[in-house]
């Protein structure tokens, strides 16, 4: 049985709404938190990205729920030595259900030159050179393109068809967790819907 967990995500949310979502997660019955370490937001809308060994230290007080980073990337911006002394911080301050996600970063985040975006339409899928042609591209991004790639609304049924669908591609591939993210601003919304409506249906 997959175990659901709770993406947090600092591009979109300052560090103490992070805590306020890791806080309603747990009491939602999510499993375990992933939170992004990105130096820089995506875009100029999102308008956040807070330090995440900070926010791991807070949440580290505020839940018991395992936390991993998605990801760190031990290269260009922080000496590795620096990663290693936060990981195990992390561990301790987390009673060892903390774990390290490393690769090798993306442009924006890590490395500050240019990143692409394969999946935009049309002649979009080449290089990006900047924050701000990634904004204007995204605006051709529609409500209901994304509604065909992911679930949107109350639609219970909806929801655990999409996860169901993770969970068996997940479990025939090894893994054991499926991360969920609520983009938007009604979080304790999303967090009752799946608290009485989704994940007892996914675990029953």
């Amino acid at each position: 049985m997959s175990d659901f967990g709770y993406f947090l995500s600092c591009e979109e949310h300052g560090p103490a709404e992070l805590v306020d979502q890791a806080r309603m997660a747990e009491q939602a019955g999510f499993d375990s938190l992933w939170i992004s370490d990105h130096y820089r937001r995506w875009n100029d809308r999102q308008g956040q990205s807070p330090f995440v060994r900070t926010v791991t230290g807070a949440l580290s007080q505020a839940v018991s729920l395992p936390v991993e980073t998605a990801v760190t990337c031990p290269l260009v911006r922080t000496h590795p030595a620096v990663i290693a002394q936060a990981a195990a911080t992390g561990a301790a301050q987390l009673g060892g259900s903390f774990r390290l996600g490393v690769g090798t970063g993306e442009q924006t985040s890590h490395h500050g030159k240019h990143y692409t975006n394969e999946r935009l339409p049309g002649e979009l899928p080449q290089i990006l050179p900047t924050p701000r042609h990634f904004e204007q591209a995204s605006e051709l991004v529609t409500e209901d393109r994304v509604a065909a790639a992911v679930p949107c609304g109350d639609d219970p049924d909806a929801h655990i068809e999409a996860l169901a669908a993770f969970v068996d591609a997940g479990f025939d591939a090894g893994f054991d967790v499926v991360y969920v993210n609520q983009i938007g601003k009604d979080q304790q919304g999303f967090f009752d819907f799946y608290r009485t409506r989704i994940l007892p249906r996914l675990r029953d």
